[in-house]
């Protein structure tokens, strides 16, 4: 041991410490004293440091799980439509008792959401334009709000999804490949895959999903059975585009958690007046 590790702590005010007659009334301890100070315990004081520092490991821990739950929608969407970002349950305008009965639904969904034993699918289909993209989002931001367990929940725009995994092919740096965007969606706890089935996500030459969008979405969906889809087409329709093997994914525990939307309810783009 060197001459400067075998040496005792000194320091001033450890030397100028006194014993006092009084005793600790909670660990029944002598109390000592600094000239012109009230005596304090030892004891006590040492268990003050421990709980100031476990605050700080506490704090610190809660950052982290933050950033690695209710952080991740914020941070790590993917999202196409900038229009839809501000979504949520109460900015949600139903022009259709079609549209009010799927609000209430979308809500008690949500709401199922909120226990990790919630295990199923859930598919919001129809029409373009009748808010299928901000109730799907809505839903996220009350999980990722309301949720006694943190939970990271993820909004992916699959059209974007697909154009960034190309985009990294002569970049295999990119923090965009098909390897890392299928690990961030298969790790979240809840996950919204935004309008599947577009036309852009297909080859031009069949209208078949190519090679490439199945194998994402299967490596995506294979081992979720929390997530929710988005798309334009009806299942006759998804039948044609994707092999069975995704669609069983795609449809794991989806009895009971489906939100129509059909002529009833306006194409609410065709809204606006000139």
């Amino acid at each position: 041991m060197s001459e400067l590790s075998s040496k005792p702590l000194d320091f001033p005010a450890l030397r100028s410490l006194r014993s006092s007659d009084r005793e600790c009334p909670r660990h029944h301890v002598k109390m000592v004293y600094l000239p012109g100070h009230e005596p304090f315990c030892m004891v006590c004081t040492r268990e003050n440091i421990d709980l100031k520092n476990q605050a700080i490991a506490d704090e610190a821990k809660s950052r982290f799980d933050r950033y690695h739950t209710v952080g991740v929608m914020r941070r790590d969407s993917i999202i196409d439509d900038d229009d839809v970002k501000p979504a949520t349950f109460d900015n949600y305008e139903p022009n259709s008792e079609e549209a009010i009965i799927n609000l209430k639904l979308a809500r008690n969904i949500a709401k199922d959401y909120l226990s990790p034993k919630a295990k199923y699918n859930t598919i919001l289909t129809g029409l373009p334009g009748r808010g299928k993209s901000h109730l799907a989002l809505a839903m996220l931001k009350a999980v990722n709000q309301h949720s006694q367990v943190p939970m990271s929940c993820l909004f992916v725009s699959v059209n974007k999804l697909m154009r960034l995994i190309r985009s990294s092919f002569d970049y295999p740096d990119s923090k965009y490949t098909e390897a890392n965007m299928i690990e961030l969606c298969v790790n979240a706890d809840l996950l919204v895959l935004d309008d599947l089935g577009s036309e852009a996500s297909f080859k031009q030459d069949t209208s078949e999903a190519s090679e490439f969008v199945q194998r994402v979405l299967f490596g995506i969906l294979d081992d979720r059975n929390r997530t929710i889809i988005t798309t334009n087409l009806k299942s006759e329709q998804l039948a044609k585009i994707y092999n069975p093997k995704l669609l069983s994914r795609m449809y794991k525990g989806i009895n009971g958690h489906i939100i129509k939307f059909t002529e009833e309810t306006p194409d609410k783009r065709e809204e606006v007046s000139f």
